[in-house]
């Protein structure tokens, strides 16, 4: 079988410290500051921070131990990224020739003929894209281009922060230097099998097919097609959503107050649950976290009869869940909710004397209403307010000067 060489170029664009940019974003005084996002972990920093080896996955302890009182820790605000991510990926779409998103702060693009539409030169040509992304959607990029989409993602360690790099030939001396980890899809488990075969991108490449066939069962083909400048790989998105969380973690107060630990999780809800009802969904099974101090998970899961949205009827099943489970002599550092087993929302024919289902849809109109209202305005203008006592739910409205 004779295979074409890519004769398109492709564009891997990747923000840089996507999560933390997007804080410094929101409020300007975090500029030069040690500012890290955090879960339990870090999730992600500013470039200062990792000067100081400070990087994904690193615990909290050992960062405020390193940079000894400078840190700045957030904790995400997944709704503000998202609106970020999504007009990124609008001005990708309308300034490229195709897009395909591989997550939150990254895509590929297709840029083939546009340098010379511009009658300017491609390096030239990128780095007018990343002044214009800076400039509109005040986020900093980095871009890496070749004839194929791997061949870009697999040189996004080079010439980072707000770097650019082009290749449209073989660089076997770059390859060389490259980890294996590097390479999409080549998890831990493929590399502990590859170990004495290969460390670097290059050696990859040089490892008979059917033999990387046999190790690597899922992906490989596309993976060294594209190393060897064929046009391959696609994106692969999922159609359903499987499931969707939100924690919160404390652990400078880890405690056993049960009101504490209740509002931790109606914080975790109230933010799940907004992002839950814009995506027309239907839940059956919801599921609650508590870590305690040693690091022991426990968990609880509950599932409805039938799917629902109807955010009382979850809510209250969520504290029912809690109540029966909260251990009071036991002291806990994180919560977590995670909504599971969704089908898509189906509007049901509606008649006058049918009010249980006319309330159904009012309650749904409602909800993705008041989520709007607060997404336009940023800082929550509506909110539900709970009365725990009395297990009854209103509307809470106030305006922040």
């Amino acid at each position: 079988m004779i295979l074409k060489t890519s004769k398109k170029i492709f564009a891997h664009i990747d923000c840089d410290s996507f999560f933390a940019n997007c804080e410094v974003l929101k409020n300007p005084s975090l500029k030069w500051k040690y500012v890290c996002v955090w879960g339990e972990i870090v999730t992600t920093c500013t470039y200062n921070a990792k000067d100081l080896w400070i990087k994904t996955g690193t615990p909290i302890w050992e960062a405020k131990s390193i940079l000894k009182g400078k840190w700045v820790f957030l904790n995400g605000d997944m709704r503000y990224y998202q609106d970020i991510s999504y007009k990124l990926m609008n001005y990708l779409r309308y300034n490229t020739l195709s897009i395909e998103e591989f997550s939150i702060d990254e895509a590929f693009c297709e840029i083939t003929w546009l340098a010379e539409l511009n009658k300017i030169s491609l390096e030239d040509y990128i780095k007018n894209m990343q002044k214009d992304i800076l400039d509109k959607i005040w986020v900093p990029v980095s871009i890496w281009v070749s004839n194929t989409k791997i061949k870009a993602k697999i040189f996004s360690k080079i010439n980072k922060p707000f770097g650019y790099y082009v290749s449209l030939n073989h660089d076997k001396e770059i390859f060389a230097k490259l980890p294996i980890s590097i390479i999409p899809y080549i998890w831990k488990s493929y590399q502990n099998k590859l170990h004495y075969k290969a460390t670097s991108v290059y050696d990859f490449i040089k490892i008979w097919y059917p033999e990387l066939k046999r190790m690597i069962w899922k992906n490989v083909t596309d993976l060294r097609l594209e190393l060897s400048w064929v046009n391959a790989f696609v994106v692969k998105k999922s159609k359903q959503i499987k499931s969707m969380s939100r924690w919160r973690s404390f652990n400078k107060s880890i405690t056993n107050n049960k009101d504490f630990l209740l509002k931790q999780l109606i914080i975790n809800f109230n933010v799940l649950y907004e992002e839950f009802i814009n995506k027309d969904l239907e839940l059956k099974s919801v599921s609650i976290f508590l870590r305690d101090k040693n690091f022991i998970t426990h968990i609880y899961k509950y599932s409805f009869l039938e799917h629902t949205y109807i955010r009382s009827k979850i809510y209250l099943q969520i504290k029912k869940i809690f109540d029966k489970n909260f251990d009071k002599n036991n002291n806990y550092r994180s919560t977590w909710i995670i909504f599971s087993d969704f089908r898509t929302y189906k509007p049901h024919q509606t008649s006058i004397f049918d009010k249980k289902i006319r309330d159904k849809n009012n309650y749904l109109l409602l909800s993705k209403t008041i989520n709007n209202i607060n997404r336009k305005f940023k800082n929550n203008k509506i909110s539900y307010w709970t009365n725990l006592l009395w297990k009854k739910e209103s509307l809470k409205l106030w305006i922040r000067k």
